[in-house]
């Protein structure tokens, strides 16, 4: 009896099934970076190197691509939900267009140091509650990542000890939400994007920003930031998202080592802003920065008024869930 021939067409089937799970498998795996490639002083490319040197010693290509070369932060948000991109250092007040929850993870005077927040996100579901409602538009969550230690406030014009000193001053805001709580201290804003700070500092636009001390030195800004509050309001974060397409398509084997890769990315991330806190506020000076290091009671003035507006940024429900978190983590 003769074995029947598999027909011609079933065989290039065939063929062209493997050849796109070999090429599948092979495909470079973009990570789209947010900052200099600058290992000692960027937390977002100490998450992303320890990420991709993961994936590249497990088999796995992995491809940094810098700054903006895959477009602004806006561009990159649409690229991930989409699968054309599949991971992306970016920013946590774009991803809460999608899911507005992750904002809380930001609210000033939310945490008292990176430890207590890490705490929150292991021990409750608030992380997972993210993932539930970014996952549905195309864009997983990895990890909130740090880029220093808990923020202050630069500015070109004067040294700023209590809200009260910031009158006169217009702060640059990263969105709505933020406004809402820097005028609450007193201050005007203005909305400006990260890759138009320095020309808004440098021409007035903006006399100031809220970031950890490591920023206005990675970025130059200490060419034109005279002075730095060390106000310590909240987590200096970025977030590290991938496509959601693309994750489900892995296979478990390639999951593993991305799971695993995300692991060992977020602890690097965590060890070296131990190490930042540390050096931040000295490399300002160091800079010519005149530094203030407020006092604890210098601090409770910020907190209150910026704690009365919780709700207003995302509302009551949310507000709640993470008082609540916070409180039962400390």
């Amino acid at each position: 009896m003769k074995r029947k021939r598999m027909p011609v067409f079933a065989i290039l089937c065939v063929v062209f099934i493997l050849i796109l799970a070999g090429a599948s498998h092979a495909a470079v795996i973009k990570i789209a970076l947010d900052s200099p490639p600058d290992i000692e002083n960027s937390g977002t490319y100490v998450w992303a190197k320890a990420f991709g040197d993961h994936l590249k010693a497990n088999g796995l290509d992995a491809k940094e691509f810098p700054r903006d070369a895959l477009g602004a932060e806006e561009e990159k948000l649409d690229q991930v939900s989409q699968g054309l991109l599949e991971v992306s250092m970016s920013d946590l007040a774009k991803a809460a267009q999608l899911e507005p929850s992750i904002f809380g993870f930001h609210l000033p005077y939310m945490f008292d140091s990176q430890e207590h927040m890490d705490r929150v996100v292991q021990k409750t579901d608030l992380f997972k509650k993210v993932n539930d409602g970014t996952t549905k538009k195309g864009v997983r969550v990895f990890a909130l990542v740090t880029t220093g230690a808990f923020s202050g406030l630069a500015n070109t014009k004067k040294p700023v000890n209590t809200p009260e000193d910031l009158k006169g001053l217009r702060i640059r805001a990263m969105d709505k939400n933020q406004v809402q709580y820097i005028e609450a201290w007193g201050a005007s804003t203005t909305i400006v994007p990260w890759a138009e700070i320095y020309n808004a500092l440098q021409t007035g636009i903006a006399d100031g920003y809220l970031n950890s001390a490591v920023v206005p030195v990675l970025f130059k800004h200490t060419e034109v930031i005279k002075y730095y509050s060390d106000i310590q309001y909240a987590a200096a974060l970025r977030i590290a998202i991938c496509s959601e397409d693309w994750y489900k398509k892995l296979s478990p084997a390639d999951r593993k080592i991305v799971d695993e890769a995300v692991q060992k990315a977020t602890a690097a991330n965590r060890e070296w802003q131990v190490q930042i806190e540390k050096k931040g506020l000295q490399d300002l000076e160091k800079a010519g920065v005149k530094v203030t290091r407020n006092t604890p009671e210098q601090r409770a003035l910020f907190a209150k008024p910026a704690r009365t507006v919780y709700e207003k940024v995302v509302g009551r429900e949310v507000a709640e869930a993470f008082v609540k978190a916070s409180d039962a983590n400390r």
